[in-house]
C-alpha cells in the first residue's frame, strides 16, 4: 500500500513540476530485466522432427513412404539411391527388391496388396526427375473393358479404362494414398494400327496398366511367328518402345514366353482371370483376308502365360501401378 501512495505522488509531483514520468512496473508484474535468462543459461531446445526409422512395408504411412521416395530420388547416382532405399528396407541386404507387401482397403472395404515394382523407374510428369518408387497391385483393383467398343485407336491415351482408373478407380482409394500418389510418364503407342516408332508417345497418369515391354522386356513375338513377313519386327519394335521392364518382374525371370514362378497368375475370389496390358496390337490382319481381328490389346492369360490377346470391350482384369 504504501507503494501505492509513494506511485501517485511521484505521479502528481511530476504533472506540477513537468518532470519525465520514469517508467515503473505494474504492481505485481515482474519487469523486463527480471525476465531476462540469467548469463550463461541454456535456451530452450526446439523440439525435433520426427525422424524416419526402418520398419516392415506394411507399417509405412503412405506419408512416410512419399518422404522416403523423394529421399530415394535426390540421393544422387544409382547406387547412392539404391544405399537409400536399403536403409528403409525396400532393397534387401543381397541388393534384390523386397518382396514385402503392403495392404490399401479400397471404398468396397475390399482389402488388395501392393508390392513394390521399382525404384528410381518412372519419370515424374512434370520434370522434376524420377518418382523413388513405383508400386503395381498383387491383385486385379477391378474387372472392366478397355473400351466401350471393339476399337483401339488413340490407344491407350484415348481409352475408357485410362480415363476410369484417373477418375473414379483413384476416387476408391483411401485420402493419404491418393495424396500420395504422383503422376509420371507412360510411354505408350497411342495411335492404334501403326507401324511408325512415332506414335509412342507419354502420357500423364497417376493410376495406369503396365506395357508389354514393363512386364516382360523385349519381345520376338511376331518377328518370330511370321518369320519372313515384311514389317512384322516393326511390330516388335514398337512394343519395345514402350518403357523398360520393372525390376520386380526382372528378378521373378518374366521373359514375353515364360514365368517361371508364377508371378503373373492373379488369385481372383471368382477364380482366374486375364489381365491387361496397356499395349495395343497394331498390325492390321485385314491385308491377310482376315478383316475382323484387328481390335485387340495385349493380355496376359488366365493362366498367367505372358502372352494373349484381348477384345477392347470384353472386360478383364485391371492390375494397376502408381508412383509415390
Amino acid at each position: 500500500m504504501r507503494r501505492l501512495w509513494l506511485a501517485l505522488a511521484l505521479v502528481v509531483s511530476c504533472g506540477l513540476m513537468g518532470c519525465t514520468m520514469p517508467t515503473l512496473p505494474f504492481l505485481g508484474e515482474e519487469s523486463a530485466t527480471q525476465k531476462e535468462p540469467e548469463k550463461g543459461a541454456k535456451p530452450k531446445a526446439k523440439p525435433k522432427a520426427k525422424s524416419l526409422a526402418k520398419k516392415a512395408l506394411e507399417e509405412y504411412s503412405w506419408d512416410e513412404l512419399s518422404q522416403i521416395s523423394a529421399r530415394i530420388a535426390n540421393a544422387g547416382d544409382e547406387q547412392k539411391q539404391r544405399a537409400v532405399a536399403q536403409e528403409f528396407g525396400l532393397v534387401e541386404d543381397d541388393g534384390t527388391l523386397t518382396r514385402q507387401t503392403k495392404q490399401i482397403v479400397l471404398d468396397d472395404v475390399r482389402a488388395l496388396d501392393v508390392r513394390i515394382a521399382g525404384i528410381c523407374h518412372d519419370d515424374k510428369a512434370d520434370g522434376s526427375g524420377k518418382a523413388g518408387i513405383t508400386f503395381m497391385t498383387v491383385g486385379a483393383i477391378d474387372i472392366l473393358p478397355m473400351n466401350d467398343e471393339a476399337k483401339i485407336e488413340g490407344g491407350w491415351e484415348a481409352s475408357r479404362l485410362r480415363a476410369e482408373l484417373n477418375g473414379a478407380q483413384k476416387k476408391r482409394l483411401d485420402k493419404d494414398l491418393r495424396s500420395a500418389i504422383v503422376a509420371v510418364n507412360k510411354l505408350t503407342n497411342n495411335v492404334g494400327l501403326t507401324d511408325s516408332f512415332e506414335s509412342v508417345r507419354p502420357t500423364a497418369d497417376e493410376l495406369w496398366v503396365p506395357s508389354v515391354h514393363e512386364v516382360c522386356g523385349d519381345v520376338t513375338w511376331d518377328s518370330e511367328e511370321f518369320r519372313g513377313r515384311r514389317g512384322w519386327e516393326d511390330v516388335d519394335g514398337l512394343l519395345n518402345a514402350e518403357g523398360a521392364q520393372y525390376e520386380a518382374f526382372v528378378r521373378e525371370g518374366v521373359t514375353g514366353e515364360s514365368d517361371p514362378n508364377g508371378f503373373l497368375s492373379l488369385a481372383e475370389s471368382t477364380g482366374t482371370s486375364p489381365w491387361w496390358y496397356r499395349t495395343p496390337y497394331p498390325f492390321d490382319f485385314s491385308s491377310y483376308g482376315n478383316t475382323g481381328s484387328n481390335g485387340f490389346f495385349y493380355q496376359v492369360t488366365d493362366s498367367g502365360f505372358p502372352q494373349s490377346l484381348g477384345s477392347p470391350e470384353v472386360p478383364a482384369s485391371v492390375v494397376v501401378g502408381f508412383c509415390v
